[in-house]
């Protein structure tokens, strides 16, 4: 077996696949741009590599990880959270010389990060969106919203998650959340609120040759903050229209690697409405490793050119779970607004998956309490958290 390069060890998504590739045989090597990452706490990260946060200096980071992957025969190299991923998409071509990656081609990436490129897209293309508004300016945005039902979405451009999301109550509110929006992230989108059923995504992989190769759904079960952000709990699902749409938007856009298309099922007349393209691994893919499809290891594979199968079925009901701390701020929040929700608290179950807490692998469950001693839980801290 190989070694394998896995970036962005501080995340907790990154944890499942630096396991499921160090129980293949690889050897892992670990880099983070945090000395105290979650990752590096793993009994199958044999090494470290410690470099400049992508973010801040996307530049300084590049030249790092080619100095670094030049000394390294590596199958593959593995981006997780966006900014790292920008940045090799943006360099790929260097980093291909010195180490297999499987990522899109940047016309592509940029297209899907882009939300509102995404949304025009995916009319053209004939699937579902919220009704969706494009304003240029801060004059024009509020012109907009004089004349639409509340509440509103105001949306960042360029992000993923929750990051920037602000829902808008009425006019005023929305004058006042929109411009501290635009601040961060310069003309945000409007849309409509859409009344949830499920939250839900479909997971995929494509190859080299711009065809899907594996997917999966899931549904996000909870969520914290309540308001959306994180799934703190989530479960497989089989939906044939998550399929169809999300195909639909990736052959489109000659996709490569893996992405994840989400969808929010409107409450009003249960179609499953677009809500953003992820164009890089998902935060929820312990959760399709547990239901039988190893991303990582395909993804080493297709970049290495070795033949495998088509991985198109999974087991359906798996859960997954992120116990400590996103499960105990749920019950908490829940809680505040008068509802018990003890299934919150249940870290077992049949086929349920955890995170972070494993018998075989309990080191990174201590850093990740000492991490949340440092941060979390100072008590200002730990009551913004659970109060939000």
């Amino acid at each position: 077996m190989g070694k394998i390069l896995i970036l962005d060890g501080q995340q907790r998504n990154v944890l499942s696949c630096v396991r499921s590739m160090g129980k293949a045989g690889h050897e892992v090597t670990v880099g983070s741009h945090k000395r105290d990452a979650l990752c590096f706490g793993s009994r199958f990260a044999k090494k470290r590599f410690l470099y400049t946060d992508p973010a801040v200096k996307p530049e300084i980071f590049n030249q790092e990880l080619v100095n670094h992957i030049k000394k390294n025969s590596y199958e593959l190299v593995l981006p997780f959270i966006d900014s790292t991923t920008e940045s090799m998409v943006k360099n790929q071509d260097i980093i291909k010389r010195f180490a297999p990656l499987l990522l899109p081609p940047r016309n592509a990436f940029e297209l899907a990060f882009d939300k509102a490129e995404t949304f025009n897209l995916a009319k053209l293309l004939n699937i579902p969106i919220p009704a969706t508004w494009f304003p240029a300016s801060l004059k024009e945005a509020s012109e907009t919203a004089k004349n639409i039902e509340y509440p509103l979405i105001i949306k960042p451009r360029k992000s993923s998650g929750s990051r920037g999301l602000k829902i808008a109550k009425n006019f005023q509110d929305f004058k006042k959340k929109y411009a501290k929006t635009d601040e961060e992230y310069p003309n945000p989108i409007i849309q409509e609120f859409i009344p949830l059923k499920e939250a839900v995504g479909f997971v995929s992989l494509y190859g080299r040759d711009n065809t899907l190769k594996a997917y999966c759904q899931h549904r996000r079960l909870h969520e914290y903050p309540l308001t959306g952000g994180p799934s703190t709990l989530r479960e497989t699902i089989l939906d044939d229209r998550l399929t169809v749409f999300g195909t639909r938007l990736l052959d489109e856009l000659s996709w490569q690697g893996p992405a994840m298309v989400e969808f929010r099922v409107d409450a009003r007349d249960n179609i499953p409405k677009l809500m953003e393209i992820n164009p890089r691994l998902w935060g929820s893919i312990a959760l399709h490793i547990a239901a039988g499809i190893n991303f990582p290891e395909l993804i080493r594979m297709e970049a290495q050119g070795e033949k495998y199968d088509a991985v198109f079925f999974y087991k359906v009901g798996t859960r997954a779970k992120w116990f400590l701390p996103g499960e105990l701020l749920y019950f908490l929040a829940n809680l505040r607004h008068g509802k018990i929700c003890l299934d919150a608290l249940k870290w077992r179950g049949d086929n349920q998956v955890l995170d972070i807490l494993s018998s075989d692998d309990p080191m990174p469950a201590w850093v990740m309490m000492k991490n949340l001693f440092k941060s979390v839980f100072n008590l200002k801290t730990l009551k913004h958290s659970i109060f939000r």
